[in-house]
């Protein structure tokens, strides 16, 4: 657990890194309008690969396993630790819902995309004081 904790801080301090690090969108990826160019997918596949895609991201693997090094000790009853995992996944789910039904509106999409680099640097603030959180406080 321990090796786990410092791998899984390491990682988000990385990350919290890479983040802090975003640049302004170039205007290329602004310029977004909804059109029906590129690939066309039915929403089973795009939920198929949305899902595939977020679960064999390893990135998530070590991101969630970190949060758990956090609140799961070898005291933790197993149910509570089944509960844990389940609310993981539901506030997961959620969001990823909340996100591709509000980035699927052209003019929301475009209004994040110019801002995203300051969601960016927040987010690496966030995730830098939760890795040094986990390694001091933990």
């Amino acid at each position: 657990m321990t090796a786990a904790k410092w791998l899984g801080a390491a990682y988000i301090f990385y990350l919290g890194i890479k983040f802090l690090r975003s640049k302004p969108s170039t205007g290329a990826e602004a310029t977004l309008d909804g059109s029906s160019e590129g690939v066309r997918q039915t929403p089973r596949e795009a939920f198929v690969i949305g899902f595939m895609t977020n679960a064999t991201n390893p990135k998530a693997t070590l991101f969630f396993l970190a949060v758990f090094t956090t609140l799961v000790s070898a005291k933790t009853p197993l149910p509570v630790q089944m509960l844990y995992g389940l609310w993981m996944c539901l506030v997961n789910a959620a969001w990823f819902v909340l996100v591709s039904v509000a980035l699927s509106t052209a003019a929301v999409r475009q209004r994040f995309l110019r801002a995203s680099h300051w969601f960016e640097r927040v987010m690496g603030v966030l995730l830098i004081g939760f890795a040094l959180r986990l390694v001091f406080v933990a």
